[in-house]
């Protein structure tokens, strides 16, 4: 604390006066003094801080409803065994607590079946895409080069044309290995050919591949329900097709497209029949006969098809099995959950065709394209969607041959970890779409008597439902929000003895009652030190009233002062100390006084 010297009580035998002949002693300005508080004061003001935070304790003890609070402030006798009871309660529910956290934390994921009799008819029929193994009608060659061949084209160009134009007969991806032939040849000459056009132009008509299409015991003209689409398969016509102009605007006339079926039994879904002309294909060609069927859900770019033999009948049951992660997933990474929901465009596992829905088959494409313009910088736009890589030319094949081994594989990113990999592979990171409806096949083929099919090489196709219902998974967190919620209120319960209204009443008190008791602690401490201070100053305007008193006073005030000690020891002190005068204000102009009047009585 710091004090004004004026305050200070004065001490017998400490006046010194400054006696010199022809100066007066001047009063000095009091010096400020620096006094550091006493043990007893912070004594005193730690037991008012023990005293006021027993009080709000026990004030809240009376109040609240968590068990044990209440006689844990009282001011009885067991208090230990209280407190220690309620500490080892606190101390197992913060164990326990931690160990909810953790499972919490861990977000483990368990598969359960949703429904066993979802209704077939809630989902669409899937996309049955045909592709003939040999892809090319030889028959238009020469329409083909007077339309896409230079007029003054030579006859090395033109033969150079359809040796290339004939290893385009089985193209597939991972199937470039019949470019190889080009290796020490120049194909440069060909580079403005678009070899694309070439193979839409030429490949079979609806007409000419399809017939006898009946779809739910209905018969059906194939060329209303069947289009031409692009798959990594090559060219082919696909039936309840979105990836397709025709089939996208079917959509917009037909509001049941893609179709659906209620039925499960041959006959009730799609049955048509595959013609094969084996005598318009590529002469050279020494590929099988026979046709490559793809089932597949709507909106997928690529399935690995079933390769089917000419001149056989093929049922293929199909069986839907529907698989979603609810909403309590999301907050799990994509890494974590493995898979991805339609609207987390901005995960590092995002990967689609360009203007595809995300599906793991197109994820898949999406990569193995992006492998192609890795290793040549282009891609062949006959195996998929129009996008915004560069398109392959005639000089790029031998680059696909090349590296058609790396290729043929793709793998996972940990697989290494668990297979033996013999060469090297794409490396593709795709997860599977949260809400994703999966086609299983079951193919069963027998062979058509040549009575039945006469001199006609075909194959017959019946693609429907096995059963009526289909299996739904649901994939959810073992351990969500709501079970925690649910564990922590047991685990209060069970400890503590509280409920939510208990957590209220000390949110309450620490958010109301604990500002309110401070800040009127803090009104009370403040009225006190005001009381005190305007007390001290009426004390000091008492003491400034004393100065204007008389003469009188002061001179008795003088015999008052000077009594203790005589004249002669003062004027000696004063000599041998040589040091200027200590004394207070009030006492200053007393002094000056007293000193005038010596020296004119001397006179």
């Amino acid at each position: 604390m710091v004090y004004p010297a004026c305050f200070q009580a004065p001490q017998a035998n400490a006046l010194q006066l400054s006696y010199s002949p022809g100066h007066t002693p001047l009063p000095q300005k009091p010096r400020m003094i620096i006094q550091l508080p006493s043990l007893k004061s912070i004594r005193r003001t730690a037991g008012e801080i023990n005293a006021s935070a027993w009080e709000l304790a026990f004030r809240f003890g009376q109040n609240t409803t968590i068990h044990g609070v209440n006689r844990l402030f009282s001011r009885r006798a067991g208090n230990c065994i209280w407190f220690l009871t309620v500490m080892l309660a606190l101390f197992g529910a913060i164990y326990v607590s931690n160990l909810l956290s953790e499972r919490f934390r861990e977000g483990r994921l368990e598969t359960v079946v949703d429904s066993t009799r979802y209704p077939i008819y809630h989902i669409s029929f899937p996309v049955v895409s045909i592709c003939n193994m040999n892809q090319l009608n030889w028959q238009r060659l020469e329409e083909a080069k007077r339309r896409y061949l230079e007029p003054d084209v030579t006859p090395e160009s033109q033969e150079l044309f359809e040796r290339v134009l004939g290893s385009f007969d089985n193209i597939k991806f991972a199937g470039f290995e019949s470019f190889m032939k080009f290796k020490n040849i120049s194909l440069d000459a060909l580079n403005y050919v678009n070899f694309t056009q070439v193979m839409i132009f030429m490949t079979w008509r609806c007409e000419e591949f399809l017939s006898h299409c009946v779809w739910n015991h209905f018969p059906m003209n194939c060329c209303d329900i069947f289009s031409l689409r692009r798959s990594k398969n090559g060219l082919c016509w696909a039936f309840n097709s979105l990836e397709t102009d025709e089939g996208r605007q079917k959509q917009k006339v037909d509001k049941l497209w893609p179709w659906h079926t209620g039925a499960a039994s041959p006959g009730s879904g799609l049955i048509v029949r595959a013609l094969i002309n084996p005598k318009k294909h590529y002469p050279s060609s020494t590929n099988e006969k026979g046709v490559n069927v793809m089932i597949s859900e709507p909106n997928v770019w690529h399935k690995d098809p079933i390769n089917i033999l000419e001149n056989m009948h093929a049922l293929v049951e199909v069986e839907p099995e529907m698989y979603f992660h609810d909403n309590s997933t999301r907050r799990l990474s994509t890494k974590s959950r493995e898979c991805i929901f339609n609207d987390e465009t901005k995960s590092k596992y995002f990967r689609t065709l360009h203007g595809y829905v995300y599906m793991i088959e197109n994820c898949q494409s999406e990569c193995h394209q992006q492998y192609l313009v890795k290793f040549c910088n282009c891609t062949l736009d006959l195996l998929f969607p129009p996008g915004p890589y560069a398109s392959c030319q005639a000089k790029d094949l031998l680059c696909l041959a090349q590296n058609n081994d790396r290729f043929v594989y793709s793998r996972a990113e940990e697989e290494e970890l668990y297979v033996r990999n013999y060469h090297e592979s794409m490396v593709c990171e795709c997860y599977r779409n949260c809400h994703s409806l999966s086609y299983m096949t079951d193919e069963r083929s027998t062979s058509i008597s040549e009575e039945t099919r006469g001199n006609h090489s075909i194959v017959v196709l019946d693609v429907h439902f096995r059963f009526h219902t289909i299996m739904v998974f649901r994939t959810g967190l073992v351990f969500g929000w709501v079970d925690l919620i649910v564990a922590f209120g047991g685990l209060a319960g069970l400890f503590l003895g509280c409920s939510l209204i208990s957590t209220m009443e000390l949110v309450y008190f620490l958010l109301v009652d604990l500002p309110t008791f401070v800040l009127q602690k803090y009104r009370n401490n403040k009225g006190k030190m005001q009381i005190q201070q305007r007390a001290g100053v009426r004390s000091l305007q008492q003491l400034h009233k004393n100065k204007n008193s008389n003469l009188k006073p002061q001179f008795n005030m003088k015999g008052q002062l000077i009594q203790p000690q005589s004249y002669e020891r003062l004027y000696n002190n004063i000599k041998i100390s040589r040091r200027p005068p200590l004394i207070t204000d009030w006492q200053a102009p007393q002094i000056a006084k007293i000193h005038h009047w010596s020296r004119l009585n001397n006179k």
